[in-house]
This record gives structure tokens, sequence and C-alpha cells, in this order.
């Protein structure tokens, strides 16, 4: 017990603690956004899917159905440097991770940022499945070389999120791009 009569065993944990037990956390009000009607998409090139197979299906409700969808809703979006539809995929609030730092756009200023740095011939390169939570990153690569992007990748991680915009692990809520790094 960290409030106790004793000396705590790390310098400065109690009042670490203290703040943290006495900050509220503000949880943001959101509403959802509506979904594009996908088409078909054209044959697509062979993805390396990486499995986690010490997941159960109830610790990590996601399907090679879920993966496969993910994979073509993006395929999709980046097919043009338009990026049609991108801004279905993202979620209200983007955290953008650089070689530079991060920052957090809301989704009107993830897609100027995201159409601003596109070019023609990007492409979906790998698709991996989280290992710790229920999550997809897809690698893309073809991205022209604009700073901050300097190896022509940009990868998408999603989760799954209610309409109110909050994490759903229990495999019901609708996939969204919360961070995008570029390398």
């Amino acid at each position: 017990m960290l409030l106790g009569p004793d000396a705590t065993p790390v310098p400065g944990a109690a009042a670490t603690l203290t703040r943290s037990i006495n900050t509220p956390i503000p949880t943001p009000v959101r509403s959802p956004s509506p979904l594009p009607v996908g088409s078909p998409s054209p044959a697509r090139a062979a993805v390396s899917v990486s499995p986690n197979p010490s997941a159960t299906a109830a610790a990590q409700p996601l399907s090679d159905a879920d993966v496969a969808t993910v994979q073509s809703r993006i395929e999709e979006s980046i097919a043009t440097p338009a990026l049609s539809g991108i801004d279905a995929l993202l979620l209200d609030h983007v955290s953008l991770s650089t070689r530079q730092g991060g920052s957090v756009m809301d989704r009107a200023e993830a897609v100027a940022w995201l159409r601003d740095h596109a070019g023609p011939g990007l492409a979906v390169r790998q698709v991996s499945r989280g290992t710790q939570d229920v999550m997809l990153q897809v690698q893309t690569d073809g991205w022209p070389e604009k700073d901050p992007i300097q190896n022509g990748l940009v990868t998408f991680s999603l989760r799954r999120y209610d309409p109110n915009g909050r994490q759903d692990e229990s495999g019901g809520g609708e996939w969204k791009v919360d961070v995008i790094e570029a390398d």
C-alpha cells in the first residue's frame, strides 16, 4: 500500500499515485460517422498476415474475414492520390507519429495531411494483427518521400470503436484508424 505509514519503496510514488487518483480523465463525446458502400476490389497482391496463435477467440475476436475486409477498405481508399473514402476509415481524432515526434489531428486535418502526402502507386504491403490487443496494422508503401515521410511507408493502426467513439474489443465495433505512422 503506497499511502500507508511506511515510506514508499520508490521516491515520489505516493505523490504520483495521489495525483493519478485525483486527476479526472475526460472522455470526449463522439458521434458515429457513416461508412461508404464498398465495392469489390480488383485482384489484390498477396499480403503477409501475421497470425496471433496464442490469442483465444474470446480475447481476440478477429477473423480472417475481418482482416480481409480491412485490407480491402484500405486498398480502395489508397487506390488514387485523392484517397476517396479515407475519411470514413478515420476515428474523429487520429495520432500522427513521425521520426520528428507526434501530434493529434482531428479527422479533417488527418485527411488533408494524407492527401497532401499521397501520390500514385500506393499499395498495401503487409497486414499484421496486434499481439497485445484487438488491433490491425496495415503497412502501405509507395508514398512520395515528402517530409516527414522518408522511406515511402505509412502504417495505419486500426482498432474497433463503438458508435460513441469508445474502444470496443467485444468484436462489435467498427474498425477505425486511430494512429498513422509515417516512416
